[in-house]
């Protein structure tokens, strides 16, 4: 495994000491580079931050960034040609670029002032080392704030919580192969009497799943971890105090409904409903640099967008976390906190729409928490919910979310560990404590099997 993925966070306070950074003037912003290539960025403010981080990774990963967000908007095939229709249709149909517009106008002044900056760093990096990006991708530039969010919507909503690959096959076949390793030790456990926490994530080394490691240190913070290319955030990452990271839970965050057509509209409660529609354009670049005009249709039900349709059937897709924008200010928090206490706080925000929680401290202290934005379903349990769903009547529309308080939670086991291999919460340790029978049935597998 890559030397990223092996990073043992030992939340020893002796470590922490020891990373011995530099002395940095405060009125100025630095970036160091380690002998790994990892840049250890020092911001005279947390704005200043931002900015530099978006220069570094835009010195690591340009060309990729570029094309990412590019992607994200969902207007690659315009830019680069024929063989990014499908994705361009697929983010369209989603109302990524719309819906990240919607985001970036409910952050609070600061975090767009943060998102600013990162994409200010990818844009004054461009403009300083043009022979560095390739001049196909530079069609993409100015990059703005709302591009990074729908980058992270794409990423985390529509590649995470739900795949292209499930859609086409109407969730009958899983999407690409991610997943992750997380072990916590409580003191009692360890050679050295301090808690460890052990990070290995397991995604693919490339395109949008790839890694990037930093520290990131201003006045009020100093964190070192990794995040997916192209994001703002420590998305993994430990301070002077604390460590957390993440593994993909057993989690179900999308449904796709049949609905039966009927007269321009679909049943919904023994009525006819009708679709809202919209006609998108969409260009296409061609080989000769022209550019060819292609209509796409998208219609949505009160379940979502609509997917597929054959014959009197229509499939509509909803995914959690589209009404939730602040997963990117969450996770900027937590690089902050201080102890499990402060976490916690930042977690119980719920921004972030999966993915299983481990933590240790300096204090010894360890959690495990499945995270995730659960829809409160009227009944059935965890395999009623994994094939297409009934979508004729509103008793099988969910509508909110669990809180925190009904997620699966473990605080210092008696065991001395957690762990999670991306399994059901239930193994988080041994002998179990978590128990299923405690938890709503479609939460998650009631067994490995």
């Amino acid at each position: 495994m890559k030397r990223l993925f092996l990073v043992l966070i030992s939340l020893i306070l002796t470590l922490f000491l020891g990373l011995n950074t530099p002395s940095i003037a405060t009125n100025k912003t630095e970036i160091l580079w380690d002998t790994w290539g990892v840049p250890h960025i020092y911001g005279k403010d947390s704005q200043s931050l931002f900015q530099a981080f978006g220069w570094a990774q835009t010195h690591s990963h340009g060309n990729l960034i570029l094309r990412l967000y590019g992607q994200a908007r969902g207007r690659a095939a315009e830019y680069w040609g024929e063989k990014y229709l499908p994705s361009d249709q697929y983010v369209r149909t989603m109302g990524i670029p719309t819906r990240a517009q919607q985001w970036y106008e409910a952050q609070n002044p600061e975090m767009r002032r943060y998102l600013d900056a990162f994409a200010t760093g990818i844009n004054n990096y461009v403009q300083e080392n043009p022979e560095q990006i390739d001049d196909d991708l530079k069609i993409v530039l100015p990059i703005n704030g709302a591009d990074i969010l729908a980058h992270v919507q794409r990423v985390i909503n529509f590649h995470f919580v739900v795949s292209p690959q499930q859609l086409a096959s109407l969730g009958t076949t899983k999407g690409a192969n991610k997943g992750s390793n997380a072990w916590a030790i409580a003191p009692k456990h360890s050679a050295s009497g301090n808690a460890m926490l052990l990070a290995n994530p397991h995604l693919p080394w490339s395109d949008l799943y790839l890694w990037y490691e930093a520290q990131l240190k201003a006045p009020e913070i100093d964190a070192y971890g990794a995040t997916l290319v192209g994001m703002p955030t420590l998305a993994i990452a430990f301070n002077d105090n604390l460590g957390w990271t993440f593994t993909v839970n057993t989690f179900d965050g999308a449904d796709i409904y049949q609905l039966t057509l009927a007269d321009e509209g679909h049943l919904w409660d023994g009525e006819v409903r009708p679709f809202e529609t919209e006609t998108q354009i969409l260009k296409v670049k061609q080989e000769d640099g022209t550019l060819r005009e292609e209509a796409l249709l998208i219609k949505k039900s009160i379940h979502g967008f609509v997917i597929a349709e054959n014959k009197d059937k229509a499939f509509a897709l909803r995914v959690v976390g589209l009404d939730q924008p602040h997963m990117l200010k969450q996770l900027w928090q937590m690089g902050k906190a201080k102890n499990v206490k402060q976490l916690e706080k930042e977690l119980q925000q719920l921004q972030i729409p999966m993915f299983n929680v481990l933590y240790a401290d300096k204090k010894g202290q360890i959690l495990y928490v499945y995270n995730g934005q659960v829809p409160i379903r009227a009944k059935g349990d965890w395999n009623d919910w994994q094939g297409v769903i009934s979508g004729e009547t509103s008793e099988t529309l969910w509508t909110k979310y669990h809180s925190y308080q009904d997620l699966p939670r473990l605080v210092n086991p008696s065991s001395g560990w957690l762990q999670n291999t991306n399994d059901s919460p239930w193994t988080s340790t041994f002998p179990p404590v978590l128990n299923s029978q405690d938890y709503p049935p479609y939460l998650a597998p009631s067994s490995l099997g």
